[in-house]
């Protein structure tokens, strides 16, 4: 129980960071590209709480990547 409400609070966290990082408006406001960069953030932060033999490093290094890209 203790370790899913922890890797819960570290993915918000994480992916909270993230979009703030990369300056994100109003979904009215996002361009095609940023939207679905949005949607793969949301999507790859809800693989390892859905399954929790997935290593969460996996979805962190995902979720990075995938800001680091955008923002380049």
């Amino acid at each position: 129980m203790w370790t899913v409400l922890i890797r819960t609070f570290l993915l918000y966290f994480i992916v909270i960071m993230v979009v703030r990082f990369m300056g994100k408006r109003q979904i009215g406001q996002l361009q095609p590209t940023e939207l679905v960069v949005t949607f793969l953030l949301s999507e790859i932060a809800a693989i390892p709480l859905e399954n929790s033999s997935v290593p969460l490093i996996y979805s962190l290094s995902a979720v990075i990547l995938l800001a680091c890209l955008e923002i380049i």
